[in-house]
C-alpha cells in the first residue's frame, strides 16, 4: 500500500501546475520537509551548483517587460529543462530561455502559498519562489507580455485570458521580499539589461519588425532600394553630360 509520503509525491507530479524537477526514488529518506507546501518546494528546487551559478547582487531589480525585450530584438525560446528556475539567456543571438509554465485554476494559490512558506521559513539566499515571480513580474506587465509567452510556447495559458495571467504575476509580486547579495537572477538581469541598453541592437531588431517581417515587405524595400541607386545613376549621368 502506498505510503502517505508516495501519494503526496504523486499529487504534486500531476495537480500541482508546476513540472517536478527533482526523481524520487521511492524513499522518502532523501526528502527533509516540514509539510506538504515544503514537500512541493523541495521537489522543484535547483542544484547546489545551479544556486552557485546564478546567485549574486544586483544593480536594479528592473529588468524590461518581454514586450520591450522583443522590440529590442531578444528570441524568447522554451527551454527543455524541467527546472522552472533554470531560465539563461545568450548574449550572441539574444536568445532567452525559459521553462514552461502551466497556469492553470490552482496557480495562484500554489505559488502565493510557496511565496508565503519561504517568506516566513527560508533565508534570503534560498528564496526561490520569490526571486522567480519577482522575476516574473517584471516580464509582465500587459497582456501583450503574455502573449509572447503563450506564442513562444512559455506558458501554457489554461485560464484562456492572457490579462488574468498577467494580473496573477504583478499581484503575487507586490510585497516580496528580495535580498540585495543573493538574488537569484542576478547574472540574468545584468545581461538582459546590457542587451537591451544597446543602441544598435534595438535599431536592428526595429528595421527586422517593420521593414524584413513578411515576403513582400523585404520584396518593397528591395524594389526602393533599387529605384533609390536608378535615380541616382541616372542623376550622375546626367550631370556628366
Amino acid at each position: 500500500m502506498p505510503s502517505v509520503f508516495d501519494l503526496s509525491y504523486t499529487f504534486c507530479e500531476q495537480s500541482t501546475s508546476l513540472y517536478v524537477k527533482r526523481e524520487y526514488s521511492g524513499s522518502s529518506s532523501s526528502f527533509e520537509v516540514k509539510h506538504f507546501v515544503d514537500l512541493i518546494r523541495t521537489l522543484n528546487l535547483p542544484t547546489e551548483e545551479e544556486n552557485s551559478k546564478n546567485r549574486g547582487s544586483f544593480d536594479t531589480l528592473a529588468v524590461p517587460s518581454m514586450t520591450k525585450l522583443h522590440q529590442a530584438g531578444v528570441k524568447f525560446k522554451t527551454r527543455s529543462s524541467k527546472n522552472l528556475f533554470d531560465i539563461c539567456f545568450t548574449d550572441k543571438g539574444g536568445k532567452l530561455e525559459i521553462p514552461i509554465i502551466m497556469i492553470g485554476d490552482s496557480t495562484e494559490l500554489i505559488l502565493r502559498n510557496l511565496i508565503a512558506f519561504e517568506q516566513c521559513h527560508c533565508t534570503p539566499n534560498t528564496c526561490y519562489f520569490n526571486d522567480y515571480i519577482i522575476l516574473m513580474d517584471n516580464f509582465v506587465n500587459t497582456p501583450n507580455d503574455v502573449e509572447l509567452l503563450v506564442k513562444n510556447g512559455i506558458v501554457e495559458n489554461m485560464l484562456g485570458d492572457n490579462n488574468e495571467v498577467s494580473t496573477l504575476f504583478n499581484s503575487l509580486g507586490k510585497g516580496v521580499a528580495v535580498s540585495r547579495q543573493g538574488f537569484y537572477f542576478a547574472p540574468l538581469t545584468k545581461d538582459l539589461n546590457k542587451y537591451y541598453k544597446k543602441p544598435w541592437n534595438k535599431w536592428k531588431a526595429d528595421l527586422k519588425q517593420k521593414y524584413f517581417n513578411t515576403p513582400w515587405t523585404i520584396i518593397s524595400v528591395i524594389a526602393a532600394t533599387f529605384l533609390i541607386i536608378l535615380t541616382l545613376i541616372q542623376t550622375v549621368w546626367s550631370i556628366a553630360r
